[in-house]
């Protein structure tokens, strides 16, 4: 039998579209649990029950504690929870990461940090406050999430405006297609070549070409891993990659699996983390604020 966990999804306030891109509250009870996390795009998450340890390629990092936040990761990360798990978190976009961390997100790669590294200590005693009172039956998993974005909006610092056409320029760029031309980044930004590379980097983590080839893989699996894919999505993907064996070794890179086995029934989290969309839904956030320009 596959294991069982519920994943529920809320929309966030309309304040703060731009900034979080969905509320998630997760649920996995059982006492071992093994998964792998793509760590596309950043996130802060409460643990009100579970812990465990994240398997980067040169060394493992345990995690315990109230609140925990990532900005991405280069590569797929196998991690082992010591159950039951209860997650309550907002997935935010770029431009959130940078209102809310005000740090370079590429600081932060490839870590799993206790939140209270990057947020000080005021998310600390608000994510103790919140899991207790969750522990306690006190709130339900829908309440706790919007607790969690009316801390996150008053928090968010600004974003020179400039900086804020950049990511949108950015964004619309990866969503353009699967493998995006990145001389079409360059020459829609008002940057030299260096200065539009630096700040890809310092709001993505990644510089153009690295982000798009991440985005590529991972774009790609999310549509392999659907149960139904049109000719038109089959057509595009083929264009993405050189050969059949490019796909295979992206796809194993950024996701761990290879094509045919995406997810699999061993690892139905990150199945349903491929589905989840996120990225489309960032990129129809950004089309929805430049109409609104």
């Amino acid at each position: 039998m596959p294991p069982h966990f519920t994943l529920e999804y809320f929309d966030p306030p309309a304040t703060l579209e731009r900034h979080v891109l969905t509320l998630f509250y997760f649920v996995w009870d059982e006492e071992d649990i093994r998964e792998r996390h793509p760590g596309a795009l950043p996130q802060l998450t409460l643990f009100p029950h579970g812990q465990g340890e994240v398997s980067f390629s040169d060394r493992p990092e345990h995690f315990s504690g109230d609140a925990h936040m990532l900005s991405g990761f280069s590569t797929a990360v196998p991690y082992r929870i010591k159950g039951p798990w209860h997650a309550i978190g907002a997935s935010l976009s770029p431009l959130g990461w940078a209102a809310l961390a005000g740090q370079p997100a590429g600081k932060w790669l490839d870590r799993f940090y206790p939140a209270k590294d990057i947020l000080g200590e005021q998310i600390e005693v608000f994510a103790k406050g919140i899991n207790s009172r969750y522990r306690a039956g006190q709130l339900t998993g829908e309440v706790a999430c919007n607790e969690l974005a009316r801390w996150i909006e008053p928090r968010l610092g600004q974003v020179p405006q400039a900086h804020e056409l950049l990511i949108q320029q950015t964004v619309a760029w990866l969503g353009h297609s699967l493998r995006p031309n990145i001389e079409e980044l360059f020459a829609s930004l008002n940057y030299s070549r260096r200065q539009a590379e630096r700040l890809v980097e310092r709001y993505f983590g990644f510089p153009p070409a690295a982000l798009a080839r991440k985005h590529r893989a991972i774009r790609a699996a999310s549509l392999l891993a659907e149960e139904a894919i049109s000719d038109e999505q089959e057509a595009e993907i083929a264009e993405a990659f050189y050969d059949q064996p490019h796909l295979v070794r992206e796809i194993r890179r950024y996701c761990g699996y290879t094509p045919t086995r995406l997810g699999g029934s061993q690892e139905p989290l990150f199945l349903t983390m491929l589905r989840m969309k996120n990225l489309d839904r960032l990129r129809k956030t950004t089309q929805r604020s430049n109409a609104k320009r």
